[in-house]
């Protein structure tokens, strides 16, 4: 109970010195986690500088040899792998899914947040509850649902039309926690002047929660980035490919069907980096944004 009292004691409390100390090992503590989470981008950075034989059978924290370049050339200049058109590839998929995202389920979340229906908050909790289901659980129908209707390989259909339908939950949560902060006296004032209900969502909801719009890019900027069961499942023509698939043709390079196979670590580092920079970029240029939605969500919901 003393040691509950101690850490809950105001910063201001503290003698000068104590603090001094106090901040001293919360900069540490800060600064060796920041080390231990960079350490696998380290180790991706430094595999992609290594040749083959040294990636492939030693696991050094430097490396012995530099075959940075020769890498690089040899990933971009790979027959399979064609990093322009399996970007563009994606970059369609995540528009598809992002404005079908951005656009059903704020609709839904506005309707939760603005109107009073019967069972509202019933029906959003059974909604909440809907969350829980794994995904997975419908993989199989859906699989047949689309080769039945022969939707599999068409523009990609499996892997965006459900966005739509506004089937993304935590989005619509999202959405409507930041809806709630709305003054409903500028909706009524907005009605008085003559604005319809799409008028209102466009030029009032939508303005005045730009950050939730721009944390649902990044997600699923992401997402569609890092998703590889979609991919795999849907497309079988590598011209289709996305950068997902990009990684495991390099994992997937020598192997000749047995169980065990050669993995060559450096180029798959190598298409790996290529493919994450596009991400880092991104946040780099909205982390204001995306921490204004973070933090908000705890502040308002």
């Amino acid at each position: 109970m003393e040691l509950i009292k101690r850490l809950a004691k105001p910063v201001s409390n503290i003698p000068k010195k104590k603090r001094k100390q106090h901040h001293a090992m919360t900069y540490f503590l800060l600064s060796f986690f920041a080390l231990i989470a960079l350490l696998p981008l380290y180790y991706l950075v430094i595999t992609s500088m290594k040749d083959l034989n040294e990636a492939s059978t030693m696991a050094t924290m430097w490396p012995q040899s530099f075959a940075l370049f020769d890498n690089i050339r040899f990933v971009l200049n790979y027959p399979d792998y064609n990093v322009v058109r399996m970007f563009i590839n994606t970059m369609i998929v995540f528009v598809l899914k992002a404005v079908g995202t951005g656009l059903t389920c704020s609709l839904a979340a506005y309707g939760f947040a603005m109107y009073k229906f019967p069972f509202k908050n019933t029906i959003f909790f059974i909604l909440l509850s809907a969350m829980m289901i794994p995904g997975e659980l419908l993989g199989i129908p859906i699989f047949e649902f689309m080769v039945n209707t022969g939707l599999k390989e068409i523009a990609y259909i499996p892997l965006w039309i459900g966005a739509w339908f506004a089937t993304d939950i935590f989005m619509i949560f999202l959405f409507r926690q930041f809806f709630q902060t709305i003054p409903k006296s500028l909706i009524e004032a907005a009605r008085m002047d003559g604005y319809s209900e799409l008028q209102i969502f466009f030029k009032i909801a939508i303005p005045l929660n730009k950050p939730v719009f721009v944390t649902v890019i990044i997600l699923y900027f992401i997402g569609t980035y890092n998703d590889l069961y979609g991919p795999a499942l849907y497309i079988t023509q590598k011209s289709d490919w996305l950068m997902a698939n990009s990684i495991s043709i390099f994992e997937n390079m020598y192997r000749s069907g047995s169980s065990s196979y050669l993995v060559p670590w450096n180029y798959v580092s190598v298409a790996s980096l290529i493919a994450l920079m596009p991400e880092v970029l991104l946040f780099s240029f909205m982390q204001k944004q995306f921490m204004e939605t973070a933090a908000g969500v705890g502040i308002k919901g």
